[in-house]
């Protein structure tokens, strides 16, 4: 399995210290440098040509979100994991939309971010469980069809199953956000299809997207 090389950007010298020790344990991961500032950072990314950047949203000077955007312009393909205090479904929206594939908490279990490197290098999105559960609440109405004249309307479960799917989320890991079976998820992803006449989970995606349930 090949090295996923990180940055760590923080303004806080004792999380990044505890940062780096902590993914030291990984064999998998490797910290290849630091940046207390958002300036620093963009310098250090651009020698250092990581796989991922952990990046802290709130920064004296320039914030984790001007500098992921500034990331994202000069360096498209990085990815960028926000990792932070604000438990705020806005900080994590505006995060998407700059760009971000990923959103963990500061308080977070250890092998929560494990998970959310790996996940996050794979290419897919990755947020906490719950930041997850506040994206849902946003999923209480019903979004009209915009794919074709000739679909049906999602009820305000097979929406939030919708914004799962395309964040990225198995039917198991779904099932237990919403404590229901697994085979009971294949039964909504099969009629959320079946309504907006896909055929495959990307045509879902690009729904989310269009939607706004997700952003790119």
């Amino acid at each position: 399995m090949s090295e996923i090389k990180i940055i760590i950007v923080d303004d806080h010298a004792l999380m990044r210290a505890g940062l780096k020790s902590l993914l030291a344990n990984q064999s998998d991961i490797l910290v290849i440098g630091e940046a207390e500032s958002g300036d620093a950072a963009l310098l250090l990314i651009e020698t250092a040509k990581p796989d991922i950047v952990l990046l802290d949203i709130s920064m004296h000077g320039m914030n984790g979100l001007e500098c992921l955007t500034s990331i994202k312009q000069r360096s498209p393909d990085i990815k960028v994991i926000l990792l932070t205090m604000h438990e705020d479904i806005s900080y994590l929206r505006q995060g998407f939309a700059a760009g971000a594939m990923g959103y963990v908490l500061k308080k977070a279990a250890d092998d929560v971010l494990y998970h959310a490197i790996r996940t996050v290098f794979a290419g897919e999105v990755y947020i906490q469980s719950s930041m997850a559960q506040s994206l849902l609440t946003e999923c209480k109405e019903p979004q009209p069809p915009i794919a074709s004249p000739n679909t049906k309307p999602l009820s305000a479960q097979e929406n939030k199953v919708l914004t799962l799917i395309a964040l990225g989320y198995s039917n198991a890991e779904i099932a237990q956000q919403l404590m229901v079976s697994a085979r009971t998820i294949e039964t909504y992803k099969y009629r959320i299809m079946e309504k907006l006449q896909a055929k495959k989970r990307s045509d879902l995606v690009k729904y989310a997207i269009e939607q706004g349930i997700i952003v790119k």
